[in-house]
């Protein structure tokens, strides 16, 4: 169960920090000034527990056993010490890709399967050795999308692991326009991010493998549709669940009959909440404030944040499903744009739940069903925009889905995002085109 947030929508600071406090009591305070290694650990620690909203300045000094007075006068404010964080965490990120540097290097260029298997290597390293900064970098990733003041100090750990990435898709015999446009790397992030919360589920494992071998395959099915077949099965498999019937809440709640004019409103702005900020910025005053009521009245309806979670989830589920019914790209933009706003991103909305059920484990099922279902609109959508390619299927639109959604997730909306979208959609396109 996702944990009650009070009707009085206590401030982050204070709930993160008793949080923080409960699971991690504070050693002695000091006045030494505490190393970047030290600060990464703890950072490290506290965004595992609670996410990158909990790393505020008085729980990673309580964390660290000094005064937020000690840490201020020695790194500045808190994009500072944020960028502290990043700078220790890319040298300890560049010690643990080396190793795969230097296998790489001794390899040269990497045939299919070789480069299929070593692609999932290293996602499982990184989600188990590399965890901790892993989560982190997740994170920082996301939030980098809202929050410029973010972005100059995490710039440099971001452009490591992409070049990481990238010289693994050179190797590989990838065409360069994917990895230029940002697709491979999406592809990377997207994978990641669903191992995060999803490495525990044996059909999950296996349907990235497929993925993977796919891929690197050249991404359209071949003679054997065994792997087609295959990834049939695990997709009924992940998708355990319809989203927004069976997720505990009553058709009241969501907006549906029987309940309030504004319920419905409310539940679209969980869901807006949700692709925007993630989880941990889907709070009772954000809602209330989106729908011009007072947040009691929301907070007696939806009394705890899994019942803001729950109202947003089912809200996306229902553009899910319009998505997967477009069939074509027109139809499809017209069906994620809400008659009274902004259009609701499902590939953002996806990813910031994945990144929740990291450390949410009660989410991890609804994450399932989003990754089983990525891209099942894609197949149709391309059977219509590319007629003259052969062997998309619908574990190749998946494949292609998977870098568009990482890609979306690391670009600010509004400032060139859908451009960027739809010129690596483009070169997905050109590709599949070359290889039909």
């Amino acid at each position: 169960m996702i944990e009650p947030v009070a009707a009085s929508d206590t401030a982050p600071d204070a709930a993160n920090s008793a949080a923080t406090s409960a699971a991690h009591p504070a050693p002695p305070s000091r006045r030494k000034t505490p190393q970047p290694g030290d600060l990464l650990a703890a950072a490290c620690r506290i965004v595992d527990a609670g996410g990158l909203a909990g790393l505020t300045l008085r729980p990673l000094a309580k964390t660290l056993g000094v005064s937020v007075t000690v840490l201020t006068n020695h790194y500045g404010g808190r994009a500072d010490i944020l960028a502290a964080i990043c700078r220790a965490a890319a040298e300890r990120d560049a010690a643990l890709l080396d190793g795969w540097r230097s296998m790489l290097a001794a390899l040269g260029a990497l045939p299919p399967g070789v480069a299929a298997s070593l692609a999932e290597a290293i996602l499982d390293d990184l989600s188990t050795s590399g965890r901790g900064l892993s989560v982190l970098y997740l994170e920082c990733l996301h939030a980098c999308t809202w929050d410029a003041a973010l972005r100059p100090g995490f710039a440099g750990w971001a452009g490591l692991r992409r070049a990481f990435w990238d010289d693994f898709a050179g190797r590989a015999g990838l065409p360069a326009p994917l990895l230029a446009c940002g697709w491979w790397h999406g592809y990377a992030i997207a994978e990641l991010a669903y191992g995060m919360a999803l490495d525990g589920d044996a059909s999950y494992r296996l349907l990235r493998r497929l993925g993977v071998q796919r891929l690197f395959a050249g991404a359209v099915a071949g003679p054997d549709a065994a792997d087609g077949i295959l990834f049939g099965m695990l997709r009924e498999r992940l998708c355990r669940d319809d989203i927004g019937h069976d997720l505990g809440g009553d058709a009241g709640k969501l907006g549906e009959a029987g309940g309030p004019a504004w319920a419905a409103q409310a539940a679209r702005a969980c869901g807006m909440q949700l692709a925007e900020r993630g989880v941990d910025g889907l709070t009772h005053r954000a809602v209330a404030a989106a729908i011009g009521i007072a947040h009691t009245t929301l907070s007696y309806r939806f009394p705890t944040q899994r019942d803001l979670v729950i109202a947003g989830l089912a809200y996306i589920a229902r553009h899910i499903r319009a998505a997967v019914e477009a069939d074509s790209l027109a139809e499809l933009q017209r069906r994620r744009t809400v008659a009274d706003g902004p259009r609701l991103d499902l590939a953002r909305a996806s990813f910031a739940v994945a990144l929740a059920a990291a450390r949410l484990p009660e989410l991890a099922r609804h994450t399932g069903t989003m990754r089983g279902r990525r891209g099942a609109n894609l197949a149709t959508v391309f059977a219509r925009y590319l007629p003259e390619a052969r062997g998309i299927d619908p574990l190749c639109a998946q494949v292609i889905s998977l870098g568009l959604t990482g890609l979306t997730n690391t670009l600010p909306p509004g400032t060139g995002a859908d451009e960027a979208v739809a010129a690596a959609y483009r070169a997905a396109g050109e590709w599949l085109r070359g290889r039909g």
